[in-house]
């Protein structure tokens, strides 16, 4: 019974070590941006996968801004292959304080049951040096 046991162990050992090896030489993925800007402002960023030059749809991204040129809101779409259509993922929305420079963002995931973003709702704080990181 312990030889059984101590081969099963090390086949399992031996199996782990391939799928990491399996893992560890997969290509990196290799993904396209297609960004529009309007009056310098990014409005929109779509991200592609390119496996042999065929492009796959990903994610959407889509920008608001406040009158003063920084973004309030950004949506996040997935493309449904099956639907042929943009499905909603999340929407973060910013506010900005002028004392601080601190940034304000409140992230929700839709919930297509209730038409809004309202799962997983999580608010922070960041400091105005992140401003450049809304756009990834």
């Amino acid at each position: 019974m312990k030889k059984y046991g101590i081969t099963t162990v090390f086949t399992l050992i031996a199996l782990f070590v391939c799928s990491l090896t399996m893992n560890a030489v997969s290509p990196p993925r290799n993904y396209i941006h297609d960004t529009k800007e309007e009056n310098g402002k990014v409005i929109s960023k779509t991200i592609f996968l390119n496996e042999d030059g065929l492009l796959s749809k990903e994610v959407k991204y889509e920008f608001t801004y406040y009158d003063s040129g920084k973004v309030a809101e950004k949506k996040a779409y997935r493309w449904n292959s099956r639907k042929n259509d943009w499905t909603p993922f999340y929407r973060t929305t910013f506010t900005y304080n002028t004392e601080t420079g601190e940034i304000h963002s409140v992230y929700g995931i839709w919930n297509g049951k209730a038409n809004e973003y309202n799962l997983n709702v999580q608010e922070i704080d960041l400091p105005a040096s992140d401003y450049e990181n809304i756009f990834s």
